[in-house]
């Protein structure tokens, strides 16, 4: 017959044993994306934007629907 502290023991193994996929699991995506990190891969530079080649537009040469030629 067994014993509570055997129990107790028991279930705290199946406890751990149960939550060792989800630790897995946690441990395997932190490794991947340090290591894609690592890499620079999917890495966005934000100290320069790109939004394409600048347009400027003088506010003289705008076009004003009221006038129409």
């Amino acid at each position: 017959m067994l014993r509570i502290g055997e129990i107790i023991v028991l279930l705290f193994v199946l406890v751990v044993v149960s939550r060792m996929a989800a630790l897995g699991n946690a441990l395997g995506k932190f490794v991947y994306s340090f290591k894609k990190a690592a890499r620079g891969k999917d890495f966005v530079d934000v100290k320069r934007p790109s939004f394409g080649p600048s347009i400027r537009v003088d506010p003289e040469e705008t076009i004003d629907p009221k006038k129409r030629t």
